[in-house]
Parts: structure tokens; sequence; C-alpha cells
């Protein structure tokens, strides 16, 4: 919308696809340790502290811990405003607590994280600013019968009832359960499939679990593979079966493909699923219900189509990029305004 755009990153798959989409990309290593006063940090302090004197740069925009003790270093260095968005929930630690670093304003994902941030963090209210993810309908959406079934045969899926999650393979994102749960049904649904799509520190433990309970033939893995895109629409059911969750991305952009949703009663994706008319929640570290939940959903077409449909029109009216986009340059022009 006519506002240049830098991006300051340790590199990853998705660097083609922010220079394609006209940003400038600065390669920074060291933003992806995991401690906020690592100090391997120094070097791309300074290596951002000139990039930003020398540039054109007016604000600085921080995704995660680490990089907002960058950003609040370098805005201390070159004078510029920071803020940051809070994607999900932080350990309360008082280190947390007493050094901040959040910048002129936070932006909370979800109502359940803005809560997060002034209740057990203590960040003031007057700087949490709600802007709830958007979803390119555009990018995200139903795929037609042949393409669905062209899918299925590229995954070497054929007709199988299908239950997908793409997320990564974290205790958080409760895949143990899942696979409690595909133990249950094949009993009562043979031939159904389940495809876990990610990459993370649980992965043995996962492909051990399903050895154990002798699923090898059902459960399958994918590491993340092209776009998420390209991968949902063959699901006939997207799980998240999520201990705590700040919003659900992967959840949305399977409502906004059609695809019915199975997901846990927690965090924000209680804000992202309506109960029954845009898919369905189940209580979390419950594989039973979860198992009921998933077969209720593959054995009723009905149900599956109009939960489909109803998630679909959610997302679309609800969760529009544009909007998330207005909101967020609205939150920039309220900094910039500040003295």
């Amino acid at each position: 919308q006519g506002h240049q755009v830098f991006v300051a990153t340790s590199g990853g798959d998705c660097v083609a696809e922010a220079e394609g989409l006209g940003a400038s990309h600065f390669l920074v290593p060291g933003l992806n340790v995991k401690c906020a006063c690592h100090p391997g940090l120094f070097a791309g302090v300074m290596a951002l502290s000139r990039i930003v004197k020398d540039g054109s740069i007016d604000i600085l925009h921080a995704q995660t811990r680490v990089t907002q003790s960058v950003a609040a270093w370098v805005g201390f260095l070159s004078g510029r405003p920071c803020v940051s968005t809070c994607h999900g929930f932080f350990k309360p630690r008082i280190f947390r607590i007493l050094v901040p670093l959040w910048g002129r304003r936070v932006i909370a994902i979800s109502g359940p994280v803005a809560k997060h941030l002034t209740k057990d963090l203590w960040v003031s209210s007057s700087k949490v600013v709600l802007v709830p993810h958007g979803i390119d309908s555009r990018k995200f959406f139903p795929a037609t019968s042949e393409q669905y079934q062209a899918l299925r045969q590229r995954f070497g899926f054929g007709s199988s009832p299908l239950v997908g999650i793409i997320a990564r393979l974290s205790d958080v994102k409760g895949h143990a359960y899942l696979i409690e749960a595909m133990n249950e049904m094949v009993h009562g649904m043979p031939g159904v499939k389940c495809l876990i799509v990610g990459e993370g520190p649980l992965e043995q433990e996962l492909k051990a679990q399903v050895a154990h309970l002798r699923l090898e033939a059902s459960v399958k893995f994918l590491k993340t593979s092209g776009q998420a895109s390209e991968i949902l629409p063959m699901f006939d059911v997207f799980v998240m079966p999520s201990l705590q969750e700040g919003f659900g991305l992967s959840v949305m952009e399977a409502q906004a493909c059609g695809v019915p949703v199975v997901a846990s009663r927690v965090g924000g994706l209680m804000e992202a699923v309506k109960d029954g008319e845009t898919g369905m929640l189940v209580p979390p570290r419950d594989h039973l219900a979860l198992a009921d939940a998933l077969i209720k959903v593959l054995a009723d077409k009905n149900l599956a189509s109009r939960l489909g449909l109803a998630g679909r029109e959610w997302i679309v009216k609800n969760f529009a990029m544009d909007e998330m986009v207005q909101r967020t340059l609205g939150v920039y022009a309220d900094v910039l305004k500040q003295k």
C-alpha cells in the first residue's frame, strides 16, 4: 500500500516469497537463537543499527521474543520507535516482567493472548492492541472435485477418509492425543488415514508411539513441503488437538479452504472456531472425545459440508487479510504520532 518494507531474518524457506512480495531482505545471522540475551545477538544489533540509520526505516516491528530484544537495542541506538507482536503465550518469568522490551505498542493476535499480556506479564492495557490474524481467501480456497482427487492421488491416499494436521511437532500441539484417537478410530472406521505434516523435536517420539500402537499403515508423516494451501484442500477433516494455542492460524487456513475443523477448546481456538457452527471443539487431552468428534464429521457428509461452508464464510467475513493490514497500519500511525 505504498510503504517500503524491510525484513531482517537469519534466512529460511520464505525469503524468496518475501522478496517476491516486494520486501527488501537483510540476512542477519544469530536471530534464530533461543535466548533473548544471547551474546551472539550483539553483531545483529550493530548490523541492523547501521542499516536503520542509513536507510529510510521509520519503525521497527519485532515478531519473536528474541527479536523484541534486538529491536529494543536497535531502537535505542537509532532513535526509531518499536512495536511487537505476541503470537502466543510466554512463561511469566521475572526477566520478562522486569525487562519487558515490548515497545510502544504490543499487538495481540487474540483476546486470550491480550489477557495473558496484561494479567500474566503485567503489560499496561494501554499498550496492548488486538489485531487478529488475517487470512488471504484468494490463496486459501476450496478445491474443485478434480483438484481434490488429483491431490489424493499425488499423496497416495486415494478415497480413504483422511484426517490431517499441519503444525510443528511439539508437546503443546497435542499430536500424541491425535495418535491415541487414531488408535480408537481404526476399529470403528476401517481405512481411515491420518497425515501429520510438520517438523520438530517430537518427531522420533511420535513415530515411536505410532510404531508401538502398530498404526504405521494408518498414520503417515510428511516433513513441511510446499505451502499449506497446496495440502489443506485434500483433507476431509483438519484437526488441531492443541493443549494451548494463541490463535490457530492453520485452523483458520483450513476453514478458508472449506475443510471442516475439529479442535481443542483452548485459547484462541475458541475465537477461531464456533462450536457446532463452523467446526467442533473438544476438551484438550481427551483422545476419546477427539476420536468421537472426528468419526462424527467423517461419517456425516452433510455435517462435514455444512461445517466447511460455514467455516469459510466465517473467515471471509471476520478475518480478512485487508482488515489485518489496515489495523496494523493504524498501530504504526499511532506510534509515529507519539513524541
